[in-house]
This record gives structure tokens, C-alpha cells and sequence, in this order.
């Protein structure tokens, strides 16, 4: 019988046939077996016969379509919940799986139990400490908060925020130019793709810049809170320019980071792209306007003319556009000081 009902607890649906309640149930053998289980969860009122569709003529009779009283599947659970809230550490809040579906509860009840432990051992940490690391002394997996829905518990039983946890992400990607690292201040240029690092990392000590990023696309807007450890220098004033693709996207994720950071264009770099023939866009973007009148800002009145021109007729400008030559000549030539005087 519980197999059937674990089943009903996952059904998103108000009514059900009576063939999908025969594909939920693969343990009975025999008709007589299947038709019993389902009268029994009619005699419960689990299920309700749904008497417009009419009834098989079998022996015993069952209906083709039912309705699945959810409010009582979920009552033993509910009790359960309640019962167990009475027993664990006050913090923690059940509320959200008492209208939640009962095998959520049971998916979920062996963490609960593990945190509840955690707490009533430890209480709150004091000290911020990595996802994996509190993953580990919470539940004994490393990988659960941020990789199989940990977080995602921890926020609905309300503790999220008192654990101090750091999100591990990936760590910034980057290459140093020694000559310029005591300056007092520095230049970052961060390109959103791996082609475009490469071209440039090798004229990186002919130029200004203290550090080359590599964006790795929407991952600069977690990997740039790294910045400050990785390239440990708080008393020196740090200026970040920024290169993308000349799509919605690349400007979406431009304008994300300018959210973190003070990102400027890398007005060089698209003011040389744009003397090129742009090419068809290969997948659906989506635009978004606060992002482009933003990014639009920083262009002269012709330049803004040929950036929607191109964006709007499904074109655009990969970085790859400019050659690694192209590049280096712009990185190494361009009077970087001079365009942030403009900003």
C-alpha cells in the first residue's frame, strides 16, 4: 500500500485515471490485488470516485477517473512534523513542510535530524567558514550545501544566515605583470573569453596593467569577490576595465559585474572591433535595457548608432573579431590613463 501512496504524494495533479494509478503500482500481481488497494484508499477518502467517468464493469468495480484528497494524505504527516518540531532547537522552523507534499518531509528528515544534532551540540558558529566545510560538520557530506539542495534546506527551515557560511566558487583566473605591482594604482582588464586571454597574455609587461582577468563569461560576477585575497593590495587604488562580446549577453554580463565592482568599457577594444563586419547572432538573446543604456553611456553619439544598429538586427561582434596582433597593438599602444580621465 505505501508504494501507491508515496506515489500519490508526487502527483502535481487534482484528479487522476485509473490507468495512471495502475502505472504508479508495479507490486500488485493480480487484478483482484490492485482493485482492493484502490478501494480501500476510496473507503479512507484518499481517493474519491468521480462518478461522471463511469466504472470499469469489472470485478470489483473501480472508477476511470478519481480525485486525490491531498489535505489527507498529508494529515499523518503533518502530526508527525508537529510532533517532532516540539523535540528539536528553537531556531529551527518546520512551517514550510506542513504545506508541503509528506515524502518532502521524509526526503528531507534525516538532514533535520543531523543539523538538529549540530545545534543542540555547537549552537550557532561564531566564525564564517566555507560551504564544504560546514557541509561537512553539519550533515557528514561536503558536497550537500552547495551541490545536492543543502542551501536550499537551511533557507526553508529558517538558518541560513546563522550558520556563516561562505559560497565556494571558483577562484579568479589571472596573470600578473610584476613591473607595475608597487604602483599606487593599478590597472586590471578583465576580457570575458579564453581565446582573448590568450591573444593578450603575452604583452602583458609592455603594458600598464597590473593583473590580466580571465572572465570565463557570466563567472566573473562570483569569481571577482575573490579579487581582494587573491591580489592582496588594499592600499593601492585599483581601476578595472572591461572587454566582452558585442551582444545583449556580453553586455549583460558587463553590466552584472559593474554591481560588484566599478567595471569601465574597454572603449579601445570596441571602438577597433567596430570597423569590423559584424556576423549573425547564433542563438536567441534576450535584451536588457537598464544594461544597455548603461553601457551605451560610455560611447559618442555615431558609436551608439552602430551599436543598436548591429544589436538589433540579430548581429554581433565575438572579441574573437580582433586578432591576437590586433589586440596586443591596442592593450600595449592605447593611452589607458588618459580614457579614465574622460570617465
Amino acid at each position: 500500500m505505501m508504494e501507491l501512496i508515496d506515489h500519490l504524494f508526487t502527483f502535481s495533479k487534482t484528479y487522476i485515471t485509473l490507468d495512471e494509478l495502475e502505472k504508479m503500482d508495479s507490486t500488485y500481481q493480480t487484478y483482484e490485488q490492485f482493485s482492493l488497494k484502490i478501494l480501500e484508499l476510496e473507503e479512507q477518502g484518499l481517493l474519491q470516485a468521480v462518478k461522471s467517468s463511469g466504472r470499469n464493469g469489472k470485478t470489483p468495480s473501480l472508477a476511470y477517473k478519481y480525485r486525490i484528497y491531498y489535505s489527507k494524505l498529508k494529515k499523518d504527516s503533518q502530526g508527525e512534523i508537529e510532533k517532532f518540531s516540539l523535540f528539536i532547537h528553537p531556531a529551527i522552523k518546520l512551517d514550510a513542510y506542513l504545506s508541503a507534499l509528506p515524502q518532502k518531509w521524509q526526503e528531507d528528515k534525516l538532514y533535520i535530524e543531523k543539523i538538529n544534532s549540530y545545534l543542540q551540540k555547537h549552537g550557532f558558529p561564531e566564525d564564517e567558514v566555507p560551504a564544504p566545510e560546514r557541509s561537512l560538520a553539519l550533515v557528514g557530506d561536503e558536497k550537500w550545501i552547495q551541490e545536492n539542495n543543502g542551501q536550499k534546506l537551511l533557507e526553508s527551515i529558517k538558518i541560513w544566515d546563522q550558520l556563516r557560511i561562505i559560497p565556494v566558487h571558483d577562484p579568479l583566473s589571472f596573470a600578473i605583470n610584476p613591473l607595475h605591482i608597487n604602483n599606487s594604482t593599478q590597472y586590471h582588464l578583465i576580457v570575458e573569453n579564453k581565446t582573448t586571454f590568450d591573444g593578450l597574455i603575452g604583452k602583458i609587461t609592455d603594458t600598464q596593467f597590473t593583473t590580466l582577468i580571465y572572465g570565463q563569461g557570466y563567472k566573473i560576477t562570483k569569481s571577482i569577490e575573490h579579487f581582494k585575497k587573491q591580489i592582496p593590495i588594499p592600499t593601492a587604488k585599483h581601476v578595472f576595465y572591461y572587454f566582452g562580446d558585442v551582444d545583449w549577453e556580453g553586455i549583460k554580463i558587463w553590466h552584472l559585474l559593474t554591481q560588484k565592482i566599478d567595471a569601465i568599457p574597454a572603449l579601445y577594444f570596441y571602438q577597433s572591433i567596430l570597423k569590423k563586419q559584424p556576423i549573425p547572432i547564433k542563438t536567441k538573446q534576450t535584451k536588457n535595457d537598464a544594461a544597455n543604456e548603461q553601457f551605451l553611456s560610455y560611447f559618442n553619439e555615431h558609436e551608439k548608432s552602430e551599436l543598436l544598429k548591429i544589436l538589433t538586427n540579430d548581429t554581433y561582434y565575438p572579441q574573437e573579431m580582433l586578432s591576437s596582433n590586433e589586440l596586443k597593438q591596442i592593450w600595449s599602444e592605447s593611452d589607458w590613463t588618459s580614457l579614465l580621465s574622460k570617465q
